[in-house]
């Protein structure tokens, strides 16, 4: 008969500990995309959440265009904004309004402006970004897309606080 063993070790305490087998380990840093080494661990685990939303618009703007309330970001240039189908009651900490950034088609890009309820704003620039495009907050650094770890940077909480904190009414589905 074959031996189980169970744990409730959480993921950073695997990591340290080289040649430990269980059959099961609470996840969290790891899970939410934090990097096990930017807590002084060992590992190389990949993030398995992202968190994505959808460019639902596009409009092109002059020089000194106020963007979201309160008009907290002026457009530099004339440039493109996309907005994105997600806001603070997603989960989208209203703390990264003008300092985080978001990758559509494989590029980053600034979220500027006031996070809303429901949506932000991306100053794309140029880019030729298409409605419907995914817009990756966080995911996998390998992609290219900004980490848990980053956004939780911008915000200036743990990465397990903000991927908690995303809302139930935020569709789930596996990779």
């Amino acid at each position: 008969m074959r031996e189980i063993v169970v744990s409730n070790e959480r993921d950073a305490g695997v990591a340290i500990a080289a040649g430990f087998a269980a059959g099961t380990v609470r996840l969290d840093h790891e899970a939410s995309g934090a990097d096990a080494r930017a807590y002084g661990l060992v590992g190389d685990g990949q993030p398995v959440l992202s968190l994505i939303g959808e460019v639902v618009a596009l409009k092109r703007v002059p020089v000194d265009a106020g963007v979201s309330y309160g008009y907290t970001y002026r457009a530099p240039r004339p440039t493109t904004l996309a907005l994105v189908a997600l806001g603070y009651a997603d989960g989208v900490p209203r703390l990264a309004s003008n300092r985080a950034q978001v990758s559509v088609g494989g590029a980053t890009f600034p979220l500027v402006g006031r996070i809303a309820m429901d949506q932000f704003v991306l100053d794309v620039g140029d880019a030729a970004i298409e409605l419907g495009a995914d817009a990756v907050l966080f995911g996998d650094p390998a992609r290219g897309e900004p980490s848990a770890l980053q956004w939780a940077g911008w915000t200036e909480r743990d990465p397990l606080a903000l991927t908690a904190g995303i809302a139930s009414r935020v569709e789930r589905s596996p990779r």
